[in-house]
C-alpha cells in the first residue's frame, strides 16, 4: 500500500518526516510543522503540507519503513547535443537582444522501470553514503516523488537571522583547482552572488564569506557562504516572503531578474515540466526553526517513469559543447550516487 510522506534532513543521518495523509493549505498553521513543497514558478497556491503525523528518524529507520527493494533496472533514454541546441540557439538569442546576462535551462534524462517496483527503499537507503556537503530531502505523494541530496542551501532560519549562499560554477573534480582561474565561472558566480545581495540589503545587513570550493563526488562547485540578518526595527519575514525574495537566485534562474527572463523560463518549460526540480524545497517547525533548499541532484517518479533533471548557467560566453557536458556530468553523478546508472549485479547498498 503506498503511504504518502515528505523529509527533510536536520542533522548528520538523521531527517525529519512527516506521515500523510497531508492538509494542504495556503499558509502554515502556526501550531504545526508544515512541509512547504512547490513548483519552480511559485504557482501552487496550496504549498503548505501539514502532517497528520510526524517524527525524527535515521536514514535507514526510513528506510526500513518500505518493502524491502532490489537495486533498480532503468532503461534510459540519452540525450544528444540537438536536444539541447535549440534551447542554447534561443538563449543566446535572448543574449543578443539584451534581454538577460545569464539564464539557466534545465534538460531531463528519461527512463522506464523494467520491472514497475517500489524504488523508494533503494534510494532511501543510498542516502546514508552521500558526503556530507549534500542534504537529503523529499516526498512520496501516491504513485509519484522525488527523492534527492541537494548541495545547495536556499535558506535556513535561526534565532538571530539566516544563512544562505551562493553556488554556481562547475568543473569535474580533478580540473576543481581551474574554477579560481576560469573567466566565464567566476563570472556566473559573482552574478549569483550579488543578485543575492540585492535581493536581501535592502532589509538588513548580509555578511558575504570567502569565495571556496565545495568538492562533490566527481564535480566541484564555486561556493561562497553569506549571512542575513534583518534590521532590528523588522517584524521577522515569513518563510514565504523569504522564498519569494530570493527563489529563484540567479544559480537557478535568470540575470537580471527581468520579465523577458520569467518569459523565456517559462517558455523553454513548456517542453520541459520541470515541476519541482530546482523549487524551494523545505521544513517550518512549530518554533519557527527553518530549512529551504533547493531541490537539485533528485530521482523523480511517475508510476513506472523516472526521471534525473540537471541545469546549466548559460553566458554570452558559453560553449554549446561544454555546457551539454555538464548538464550529462551532473545528471551521471545523480545516477550513480543513487546506483541507478550500473547493472543490478554491480550495485552494493
Amino acid at each position: 500500500m503506498t503511504r504518502d510522506f515528505a523529509f527533510v534532513q536536520i542533522a548528520p543521518e538523521r531527517v525529519f518526516v512527516g506521515w500523510g495523509p497531508f492538509e494542504q493549505l495556503p499558509f502554515r498553521r502556526p501550531e504545526k510543522p508544515a512541509f512547504f513543497i512547490t513548483d519552480f514558478f511559485l504557482d501552487d497556491p496550496h504549498p503548505w503540507r501539514h502532517p497528520a503525523s510526524c517524527e525524527e528518524l535515521t536514514f535507514a529507520e526510513l528506510a526500513e519503513r518500505f518493502p524491502d527493494s532490489a537495486p533498480p533496472r532503468v532503461e534510459w533514454e540519452p540525450l544528444s547535443l540537438a536536444d539541447f541546441a535549440p534551447i542554447f540557439d534561443s538563449a543566446r538569442a535572448g543574449f543578443e537582444r539584451g534581454d538577460f546576462r545569464k539564464i539557466v535551462p534545465v534538460l531531463f534524462e528519461r527512463g522506464t522501470l523494467a520491472d514497475r517496483r517500489d524504488v523508494r527503499r533503494f534510494l532511501l537507503a543510498r542516502l546514508a553514503s552521500f558526503p556530507p556537503a549534500m542534504r537529503a530531502y523529499g516526498y512520496s505523494y501516491q504513485s509519484h516523488g522525488a527523492i534527492g541530496a541537494t548541495p545547495e542551501l536556499l535558506f535556513e532560519a535561526d534565532a538571530r537571522g539566516y544563512r544562505t549562499m551562493a553556488l554556481a560554477g562547475t568543473r569535474p573534480l580533478a580540473t576543481a583547482a581551474e574554477l579560481f582561474n576560469d573567466p566565464k565561472e567566476l563570472l556566473e558566480h559573482r552574478l549569483v552572488v550579488d543578485d543575492i545581495v540585492r535581493r536581501l540589503a535592502p532589509f538588513g545587513n548580509i555578511e558575504v564569506g570567502s569565495l571556496d570550493v565545495l568538492k562533490m563526488p566527481t564535480l566541484a562547485h564555486l561556493m561562497t557562504p553569506m549571512r542575513f540578518e534583518e534590521n532590528g526595527g523588522n517584524e521577522k519575514m515569513s518563510f514565504s516572503e523569504m522564498v519569494r525574495r530570493l527563489h529563484p537566485t540567479a544559480a537557478l534562474g535568470v540575470s537580471p531578474r527581468t520579465e523577458a527572463g520569467e518569459r523565456w523560463l517559462r517558455e523553454a518549460d513548456r517542453g520541459v515540466k520541470r515541476r519541482t526540480f530546482g523549487a524551494p524545497f523545505g521544513l517550518e517547525r512549530e518554533d519557527r526553526r527553518a530549512v529551504a533548499l533547493v531541490a537539485i541532484r533528485n530521482v523523480q517518479w511517475q508510476a513506472d517513469q523516472v526521471r534525473v533533471g540537471s541545469g546549466a548557467g548559460l553566458l554570452p560566453e558559453s560553449r554549446i559543447d561544454r555546457e551539454f557536458e555538464e548538464l550529462r556530468a551532473k545528471r551521471e553523478q545523480v545516477k550513480a550516487l543513487f546506483g541507478i546508472d550500473v547493472p543490478a549485479a554491480a550495485v552494493v547498498v
